[in-house]
């Protein structure tokens, strides 16, 4: 990749972090969320890091096989929810199975 291409990758990594500061401190997660998927995908390109590459990567992160020591259990298993939770869907979630109202488009009366 071409110096200048490189620096105008390392700008928009810098006005992303700028933006996940501002947005981080509204409280909206999930945007901060998407902008650091953005940032991440403009440093995978800025170091030409391939979608294979990053995908083995990750495999090796999820199977514990990444010989690092930055791990804090290596070899320890993921916690996981028991079964039968998983089978409630969102019931467990919601005290004495009273699901709170959604925002989103309605139906128009017919």
């Amino acid at each position: 990749m071409e110096t200048s291409m490189d620096e105008r990758l390392e700008q928009a990594v810098a006005t992303l972090n700028e933006l996940i500061d501002r947005i981080g401190a509204c409280g909206l997660r999930q945007s901060v969320l998407f902008l650091e998927m953005a940032k991440l995908q403009l440093k995978l390109d800025l170091n030409g890091v391939t979608d294979e590459e990053f995908g083995a990567f990750c495999n090796a992160l999820e199977d514990g096989t990444l010989a690092s020591g930055t791990r804090a259990r290596p070899g320890q298993p993921r916690a996981r929810r028991e079964g039968d939770l998983r089978g409630q869907g969102r019931a467990w979630q919601c005290p004495h199975g009273i699901v709170a109202p959604r925002g989103g488009r309605r139906r128009a009366k017919q």
